[in-house]
C-alpha cells in the first residue's frame, strides 16, 4: 500500500480554508443564457456547479435566465434568476482519475494511478455526501475534480465514485418482504460495511453489481 505523500498534500491545506481564495481566481466571462450544465461558476463569492438552465420571455422584450446551482463544497442548492445581459464567471475544472486507498478520520487518501503521487481530500469534498462515503472501499476507482487557474494548476476540490461498482456480500439476514411482483429481498452486508436489500438468491460471497447512487442491487456476477 503506498503512503508516501508528496508536495500534493499542501492542497489540503489550501482547502481547509474557505474555497474561494486566491487559488480560485476568476477565468472569463460568460452570459448567463450560455452557461452549460455541468460548468463551474463563481458567483456570490462561492464556487458552484450548473445543474441546470431555463430561459423564458419576460413579457417587456427581454430574457429571463433561470440557473439552477450546485456548492460544490457544501452541495446546497440554489436558484437564481438572471437578466440576459448578466454574465457570471466561469472556473476551469478538469477530471481526473484516482484510486481509493484508505481513510484517516475526516481525510480520504488518494492515489493517482499514472504518477504514483497520493494526495489527501477531505470527506466534505465527497459528491453525494455521508451516503457515497459509507461505499468506499479499497481499491475503488474515483474520479477527482480540480480546478485550474492562472495561479494554480490542478488544485482538488471534488471527487465523486463511479455510478456503479462490484462489491462482495459479507453477510445476509433472511428476512423477507414482498415486493409488488412477488420478488423476495433481504438485508446484505457487503465487505466495506455497507447494507442494502438484494433479492433471495443472493448469498454470502456473491459478488454483486451496484448502483450506488441510488443504493440499489442491479445483478450478480456470474
Amino acid at each position: 500500500m503506498y503512503r508516501h505523500t508528496t508536495s500534493l498534500f499542501t492542497r489540503h491545506a489550501a482547502l481547509s480554508r474557505p474555497l474561494l481564495n486566491a487559488a480560485c481566481r476568476r477565468q472569463y466571462k460568460l452570459a448567463a443564457g450560455a452557461v452549460k450544465k455541468g460548468q463551474i461558476v463563481e458567483y456570490k463569492d462561492k464556487v458552484w456547479r450548473v445543474l441546470n438552465r431555463d430561459q423564458s420571455s419576460s413579457g417587456r422584450g427581454g430574457a429571463v435566465i433561470k440557473v439552477d446551482l450546485q456548492d460544490i463544497k457544501t452541495l446546497n442548492k440554489l436558484s437564481e434568476r438572471f437578466r440576459s445581459n448578466d454574465s457570471l464567471e466561469v472556473l476551469n475544472m478538469q477530471e481526473e482519475s484516482y484510486q481509493f486507498l484508505y481513510a484517516d478520520g475526516e481525510q480520504i487518501h488518494v492515489l493517482n494511478n499514472e504518477t504514483f503521487d497520493q494526495i489527501v481530500l477531505t470527506n466534505e469534498m465527497c459528491e453525494g455526501g455521508e451516503r457515497a462515503l459509507a461505499m468506499l472501499e479499497d481499491g475503488m476507482p474515483l474520479t477527482v475534480s480540480l480546478l485550474t487557474t492562472a495561479e494554480v494548476t490542478n488544485q482538488p476540490v471534488t471527487f465523486k465514485l463511479p455510478q456503479h461498482h462490484v462489491f462482495t456480500v459479507a453477510s445476509v439476514v433472511e428476512r423477507a418482504g414482498q415486493a409488488a411482483k412477488g420478488t423476495v429481498y433481504k438485508t446484505a452486508s457487503l465487505t466495506n460495511g455497507a447494507k442494502l436489500q438484494v433479492p433471495e438468491f443472493v448469498h454470502e460471497g456473491d459478488r454483486i453489481h451496484v448502483d450506488i447512487e441510488n443504493m440499489r442491487y442491479m445483478k450478480r456476477e456470474l
